[in-house]
């Protein structure tokens, strides 16, 4: 039997789950950019106002940024921080005394302590041996369609930068100048050569080549600014009214300004790019005055200024002002690394933009442009509806970037999102509700409806079907009255005085429109306007991110975009093929050209390592799996199972059946080395799993005979006297896939008793047939024997190319962020290390902090790999020599602060430990979220049609000059496997291609749950499983807070009397909350457990 890892059942898919925010795990909403994919990315609300750059790399300072920006110029080997401050800048620039330095919550940190990343804008870093330089923060204020205001974020609690001074000629904006440090491509360690291991193998790509017609063309960049003839106190500008009024405008020219607007590619927001100048001097501004029709403009909340005409208000003052002109010669040079013309790099980043603004000219007017990166397009054509009210929708990417093949590439891949059906407003809820079935009309809904309606349709565009109008408005909000309870004041008419009306009889009498179902609710849009839920019609293109998707709607979606790499190829090309690129007028007027058939390039297998189990037994490795049966497992737990009990939510699933499998999973165990002392657990139930206080009630009792079982075998004198007799294991019977019922138990299960136990689900229909018991009790049994703190399996050194026994940590870090939707407003983020501490690498600790906000840089490292290292030298005597660490979870564009920030970091720790130990250090980027795949020969290629395990990729579609590399390590099983792209920022080690290569692709085989390869390095991947499962502890939407439950909200916990008697009530938590958006929360929640709990620091826990 095999078995494979989670990421593996997601991977091999395409699931757009981006929406409108594009959100893509990580939960940075605005993906950023950075030289994995080799573009920059167009700020939503202010894009890139690119002006001159100096050839050491600084930009031309702009007064109105707020920040210091200058370049460590081809620094490949970044030397460590000796003493970092913080520093905080006023609007212009200027250092504020520490005396004058503002409160944190007033958007600006004041911290000075070495350590600690900025906390918001108006920052910068400063170094005793080096220029200022600025650090990654999060984006400015943006708008989009839905109507964000300007300087503002849509996802709650980010901090936003005070207002900037407009400056007075066009410049360099800071958030450009963010994203400009953070891609200086060739700032990062340099890519020592190319890897030769391995059996080598060519494959295509879903890139195309662009090439240009002869050299390169100039480019010309010009600011563009829209704004309305009469001034509103809304000045929204939603990005499909700016393009309807860029349009507008370039219909109506005509000679040299219309030849010039003719092959402009406009970006919808500030930039606009073109080979054809505007005949307008450098230093002069042209203005141009349109009118579009009163549909296309986004309806202003409250009043407006009767005293101006319609027409005043259709019409639009466009203003246009020459910015730089872009060599896209450098972005071929770049491409060809050629190291006579690096000082071109900044030319080489506004080329690429320019180009992708190009790229996405004529797909915006074809698609729905989809996602905040403005590259994702999907059509309505073949979409295929999905349970309750959604539809799942094709579509595709496309994104210009640079590479290492002598060329630019055009990366094109296809895509899925999930979207609201369009229709009558009461359809679609009927739907969601699963009340479309019959039943009847719907005329009243229940609290409980209402706040799923609300959840699902917040944001959402409609029309109105009262009166003609094509006009979209925004859903803020669904009310808890009926319509007909909904009663305001107006004016009178004929100088009458207030009056108060109800909704109803608002629309009866100034639109002639009965209200027919008066006791629904009403849908609240703009700031006091209501319509009835009757009245609207959603439109098209309402975005479903994951977080709105229920069970049944995501294994609809992965089943709809589980497309094999074959089709998914054919899929790539005939998207090229309608695209068209070659015969786009714009395109053919700058001068390029895209190829119509893939990248092939030269990939390599790398041999799969040795794997061992119990007495040197080797498992024989078939494309990236092995079987299980007749092996050992390599090292037994610290403590044979013993105190553990069984809980039953299933109520097909009695005492009898339970009794039955708990025996064949006793078998199992011991078969494979793991002791078991009590073979007769208690078993509890069924419970009805639909009351939180059952399902607590039930872990308090199975924690309280757990206890007794360990005290008994204890007293028996069958184990170790010292033995805390503290409750080992519960298993628990789950009758289906229930994200609530999975979430409630780990949250109780770490919460609600007297300390925290393992919980380990089982399916109930697994258990109780017999199709497959084998290899799903034998996944079973892994799981078991990782949280008994026992090793499955190992990967002996003499497979991890620059490994030392003894000498060498292996660490991950990632961030789990809390779902966008309401009630995880102020809910923490959940930041997780791993590190090895054995000799060999193959046990972990853990450590977990909460923080504030939704940045991707880990605010606590440095304590966090102080423990880390403590450890290390209790079970080993001394101090790691060498450090590897594995960074997941970062944003694009965040590379340049886990460089700077992150290393400094680990050197901080280290010297606070010992002021001269300094190990060296590897730092790789681990990046998931990319659109890159592979395709092979059907006679290369395994059963499901993908490449086989150990695909290795280091030229063609990789950077020019950064050290990174593609790697397939796990086998796909279903749709099209999704390579890892790892990037070495850092390498102290000296490590060569190839020995980087083969260690990442052998730690892939030591994942402890799985006799296959995972498609992550373990401490990644780990890291990833501790953040979901710390998250779901944290995360408590039905408490009082953003937090688990305190003890006023959780109301009463010790209804069950056994378990009460036994003690196993939760204990209070010490600590000290804070509190923010009116919550009290306690940010050392999770520390404070653990530090009473030191088992939570082992990663056997949380397996």
């Amino acid at each position: 039997m095999s078995h494979r890892g989670r990421y593996d059942d997601y991977d091999e898919h395409e699931l757009d789950y981006r929406g409108r925010g594009r959100y893509d795990g990580t939960q940075q909403q605005l993906a950023r950019p950075s030289f994995q994919n080799q573009r920059l990315h167009e700020d939503e609300a202010h894009v890139a106002h690119v002006s001159n750059f100096s050839r050491t790399g600084s930009p031309l300072g702009s007064p109105s940024t707020g920040y210091t920006a200058s370049y460590q110029h081809r620094n490949f080997h970044p030397p460590p921080i000796p003493s970092a401050r913080i520093t905080e800048l006023d609007d212009r620039g200027r250092e504020v005394p520490p005396s004058y330095q503002r409160a944190a919550d007033s958007g600006t940190a004041t911290a000075t302590a070495p350590g600690h990343p900025p906390r918001s804008y108006g920052m910068a870093y400063e170094s005793q041996n080096r220029q200022p330089a600025s650090i990654a923060g999060k984006s400015e204020g943006r708008t989009d369609d839905y109507g964000g205001p300007f300087g503002t974020d849509r996802i709650a609690g980010e901090r936003h930068p005070p207002p900037l001074p407009t400056p007075a000629p066009s410049t360099v904006s800071a958030s450009v100048i963010k994203d400009f440090e953070e891609m200086r491509l060739t700032s990062y360690y340099v890519r020592p050569g190319y890897g030769s291991i391995g059996r080598p193998l060519s494959v295509l790509s879903n890139y195309f080549a662009v090439r240009s017609k002869g050299r390169a063309k100039i480019i010309h960049h010009y600011d563009v600014e829209i704004d309305p003839v009469v001034k509103t106190l809304n000045q929204k500008k939603p990005k499909g009214l700016l393009r309807a009024v860029w349009e507008q405008v370039s219909l109506e020219q005509s000679g040299d300004w219309g030849e010039a607007f003719a092959a402009a590619a406009y970006d919808g927001r500030k930039n606009c790019f073109t080979p054809t100048a505007f005949p307008i001097s450098r230093n002069s501004v042209q203005t141009f005055t349109t009118a579009i029709a009163p549909d296309n403009i986004v309806q202003r909340p409250g009043h407006r200024d009767e005293s101006s005409s319609d027409d005043e208000y259709r019409r639009f003052r466009v203003t246009i002002k020459h910015v730089a002109d872009i060599d896209l010669e450098r972005v071929m040079e770049f491409c060809r690394a050629d190291q006579q013309a690096p000082h071109g790099e900044e030319e080489c980043l506004t080329g690429l933009m320019a180009t992708n603004v190009l790229m996405r000219d004529v797909p915006s007017k074809r698609y729905a442009q989809v996602g905040a990166t403005g590259n994702r397009f999907f059509t309505l054509e073949g979409a295929v509806s999905i349970p309750q009210g959604a539809i799942v929708c094709r579509g595709f990417m496309q994104s210009f970037r640079c590479s290492n093949s002598g060329f630019p590439l055009l990366n094109l891949d296809i895509g899925f999102s999930a979207f609201l059906a369009s229709g009558p407003a009461l359809e679609v809820i009927a739907k969601i509700l699963g009340r479309d079935r019959g039943g009847g009309d719907i005329n009243e809904l229940s609290p409980t409806e209402i706040g799923i309606i609300k959840n699902k349709l917040r944001g959402a565009k409609f029309t109105v079907t009262h009166r003609p109008s094509t006009r979209l408005h925004t859903i803020m909000s669904i009310t808890v009255q009926p319509a007909e309870n909904i009663v305001f004041t107006m004016d009178g008419k004929n100088g009458e005085g207030e009056q108060k009306i109800s909704i109803p009889e608002y629309y009866r009498q100034f639109y002639s429109a009965t209200v027919t179902k008066p006791r629904l609710p009403c849908v609240q849009y703009g700031k006091k306007a209501f319509i009835p839920i009757e009245f609207v019609r959603l439109a098209n293109w309402n975005s479903l991110p994951p977080t709105k998707l229920t069970a049944d709607q995501t294994a609809a979606m992965i089943k709809e975009a589980a497309m094999r790499p074959t089709d998914r190829a054919h899929a790539v090309l005939k998207w090229r093929q309608e695209l068209d690129h070659s015969n786009q007028a714009k395109i053919r007027e700058w001068g390029l050209q895209v190829n119509t058939n893939m990248v092939q390039l030269q990939a390599r297998v790398l041999p799969a390592p040795r794997v061992l189990y119990a007495n040197n037994v080797d498992a024989r490795v078939d494309k990236g799996m092995w079987n299980l049966r007749g092996k050992q497992f390599f090292r037994p737990g610290r403590t044979p199972l013993v105190a553990w009990a069984v809980i039953s939510f299933d109520r097909y699933t009695d005492r009898g059946t339970m009794q039955s499998y708990v025996t064949y999973l006793c078998d199992t165990l011991i078969a494979h080395g793991v002791p078991v002392v009590n073979r007769q657990p208690s078993c509890i139930g069924p419970v009805d799993p639909r009351k939180e206080e059952n399902v607590k009630g039930a872990l308090q009792e199975a924690a309280r005979d757990s206890y007794i079982a360990g005290k008994k075998a204890v007293d028996a004198g069958r184990l170790n006297p010292a033995w805390k007799c503290a409750p080992q294991l519960i298993c628990v019977v789950l009758p289906g896939k229930d994200a609530w019922l999975y979430e409630t138990i780990k949250r109780a299960s770490f919460n609600d008793l007297k300390g925290p136990v393992p919980t380990q689900c089982m399916q109930a229909a697994k258990i109780r047939g017999s199709k497959g018991i084998e290899a799903y009790t034998g996944n079973l049994v892994m799981k078991i024997q990782s949280k008994l703190g026992g090793l499955t399996h190992q990967i002996p050194l003499s497979e991890l190319p620059g490994m030392v026994k003894g000498k060498t940590m292996l660490l991950g870090g990632d961030l789990g962020h809390p779902p966008i939707k309401a009630g995880y407003a102020d809910a923490p983020t959940v930041a997780c290390t791993i590190a090895t501490y054995t000799p060999d690498c193959d046990a972990y600790s853990a450590q977990i902090r909460l923080q504030e906000g939704r940045g991707e840089i880990i605010v606590e490292l440095s304590s966090m790999i102080e423990e880390h290292l403590k450890i290390f030298h209790r079970k080993n005597g001394e101090y790691p020599e060498r450090i590897l660490i594995f960074r997941d979870g970062l944003s694009e564009g965040q590379y340049a602060a886990a460089l700077q920030y992150e290393h400094h970091a680990v050197i901080t720790a280290c010297r606070r430990l010992q002021r001269d130990y300094r190990p060296r250090i590897l730092l790789c980027v681990c990046a998931k979220r990319h659109n890159t795949r592979f395709f092979g020969r059907a006679v290369d290629c395994d059963g499901s049609g993908n490449l086989p395990a150990g695909l290795v990729v280091d030229r063609s579609v990789t950077n020019p000059y950064a050290f990174d590399f593609f790697l397939q390590a796990h086998a796909g099983r279903v749709g099209t496997a999704r390579p890892t792209h790892y990037i070495c920022l850092l390498d102290e080690l000296a490590i060569s291609p190839d020995q980087l290569q083969q260690l990442v692709h052998s730690l892939c085989y030591a994942f402890a749950r799985c006799t296959r390869s995972v498609s992550l390095v373990p401490v990644c991947y780990i890291a990833d499983l501790v953040c979901q499962k710390a998250r779901l502890i944290v995360n408590d939407p039905n408490a009082g807070t953003s937090f688990a439950p305190s003890e006023s909200s959780a109301g009463n916990r010790n209804n069950n009397t056994r378990a009460s008697q036994a003690g196993y009530s939760r204990a209070g938590s010490g600590g000290q909350s804070t509190t923010r958006g009116g919550r009290g929360l306690d940010v050392m929640q999770v520390q404070n457990i653990m530090a009473r709990n030191p088992e939570l620091a082992d990663v056997a826990w949380w397996m």
